[in-house]
């Protein structure tokens, strides 16, 4: 069950988890719920032991009702259920689950909070965008040295987008903006548009997003973009794939209209036929793929690193420097 004590060890730790401690971090998203477990070792660095992800589309019922729909709020439960029997079975000492967009704005979160806590005993905590990005930064920041550059962090989700600018490596500032993947999809469907028809939807609320970055920056240049979470990973992925490239972990923006054109020319099906595409990713590529594209030509940025870190990353580094946690049974 999860509680907010820690135990003995891990205060001699001081702010560290003491080493092969193992942890968890769950992501409830918009477009699915994730979990990774991890163990730390010697040198305090975590290596994932496991990665499950359930394809449960939280945002479809919040960001269309306003609420979490019965079927998808049963799904959570048997989701977390999972969940609690993988951090039993992996012996995880702490876990931290987090929410964000999906259940940020639905009028029934609290519901949904308490039904996962009554049946697998493990608290969500929904985060605002601020920590959101904050926890993206940290899972970057473990991954890739920004000290030499100025950095523009993307992580498109399913129902917002954080954009974080950092300077050498100290962070600027952090925000939030609706444009993620399953918020634009329902948009589509409200309005019966096609996939191209989103650009100049997504151009119509790029406003903030120029502010943001003109306030920020002040005057310097963005030396490179960062995109983490899962439609950038599948985007380098694609980009070997598709334009016999020879890396996963970077792209330029010409390339990533290459990509697009590409998914554009094929449907829904096709993607998931021909690239073999989960069904919940070959329906929010393109859009994730137009929200960057419209995001690089307001930053006049050109090269986009890839360094397959997430969310649940952050989570975990969280998780290792602290002792104020939530301790699993």
């Amino acid at each position: 069950m999860a509680t907010h004590s820690t135990t003995k060890s891990a205060a001699r730790s001081g702010n560290r988890l003491a080493s092969g401690s193992r942890i968890a971090a769950i992501d409830v998203g918009s477009n699915a719920i994730r979990l990774v477990i991890g163990e730390q070792d010697p040198h305090g660095d975590i290596r994932v032991i496991k990665k499950v992800r359930e394809p449960v589309r939280l945002g479809k019922d919040a960001f269309s009702a306003g609420l979490i729909s019965d079927k998808s709020r049963q799904k959570t439960v048997q989701a977390f259920r999972k969940f609690a029997g993988l951090l039993k079975e992996h012996r995880v000492s702490y876990a931290r689950a987090v929410a964000t967009s999906a259940l940020r704005e639905a009028a029934n979160s609290e519901l949904v909070i308490r039904e996962v806590r009554d049946a697998a005993f493990i608290n969500i905590e929904i985060i605002d965008g601020i920590e959101e990005g904050r926890l993206i930064f940290s899972a970057v920041t473990h991954r890739l040295d920004l000290h030499e550059r100025i950095s523009l962090l993307i992580d498109i989700g399913g129902g917002s987008v954080e954009l974080t600018v950092a300077d050498h490596g100290k962070p600027l500032g952090t925000q939030t903006f609706k444009l993620g993947t399953v918020r634009l999809l329902q948009l589509m469907e409200e309005r019966k548009l096609k996939e191209k028809q989103l650009i100049p939807l997504i151009e119509e609320r790029l406003g903030p997003v120029k502010a943001f970055l003109r306030e920020t920056l002040k005057g310097m240049h963005i030396d490179h973009a960062i995109g983490t979470g899962g439609n950038f990973e599948c985007l380098g992925k694609l980009r070997v794939a598709l334009l016999q490239k020879n890396s996963i972990f970077s792209m330029t923006h010409h390339e990533l209209k290459q990509l697009l054109k590409h998914l554009e020319s094929m449907s829904i099906r096709e993607r998931i036929q021909f690239l073999r595409l989960r069904p919940d990713r070959a329906d929010v590529l393109v859009p994730a793929a137009l929200v960057t594209d419209a995001i690089m030509n307001v930053a006049e940025v050109d090269l986009l690193t890839i360094p397959y870190v997430g969310l649940r990353d952050g989570i975990l580094s969280d998780l290792s420097q602290k002792v104020s946690l939530r301790a699993v049974r």
